[in-house]
């Protein structure tokens, strides 16, 4: 029971959507995260700013500690992709990813979306647990299907990534 109280005693990040601005910093938090080249793509994307509406930033006194990168998809503008979900080292395991994208779901950039599509390795056991969590919450299962096989990735050949589509309903959205 200690274990449910603590993270009610957890300050609650600021959420905004980012800025130019933060592209490096999300790239250093991705990077931390082990996730080099996309770390480096994701400072790349966020330097843009084309997905500040569709993409969220959590903030802990002035720092930031988690983000979620997605974008609506332009061929299919009820579909939102996310690209990647990283938390700083220290905030996993509080709910801080959940909490992103229950916040960015609930954003006006986000009200015509019926679908949210991710891909997530195989081995990847935090975002598969998100992402169940997120499905549970809709109130309906994750379509899996492979999406970048072994042999696309030959400096991974021991795993797939496999692409995560969640159709959500309007009465389980407002409830995230």
């Amino acid at each position: 029971m200690k274990h449910s109280l603590e993270l009610f005693e957890q300050p609650i990040p600021a959420m905004r959507a980012p800025t130019a601005e933060d592209g490096k910093t999300i790239a250093a938090l991705a990077q931390r995260a082990e996730q080099e080249v996309v770390g480096e793509l994701l400072g790349a994307l966020a330097e843009v700013g084309d997905f500040g509406e569709t993409s969220i930033i959590a903030e802990l006194n002035g720092e930031v500690v988690g983000a979620v990168l997605a974008y609506v998809l332009p061929y299919d503008p009820q579909t939102l992709f996310i690209w990647q979900v990283t938390v700083a080292e220290g905030e996993e395991g509080k709910g801080l990813a959940s909490l992103m994208l229950g916040q960015l779901m609930r954003r006006d950039a986000c009200a015509d979306v019926t679908r949210v599509q991710t891909a997530i390795p195989s081995s990847d056991e935090h975002a598969w647990t998100l992402f169940r969590r997120f499905a549970h919450w809709q109130r309906t299962r994750m379509d899996i299907q492979p999406f970048v096989t072994q042999a696309l990735k030959p400096h991974r050949r021991h795993e797939n990534d496999n692409l995560v589509t969640i159709h959500l309903h309007s009465e389980a959205r407002q409830a995230v």
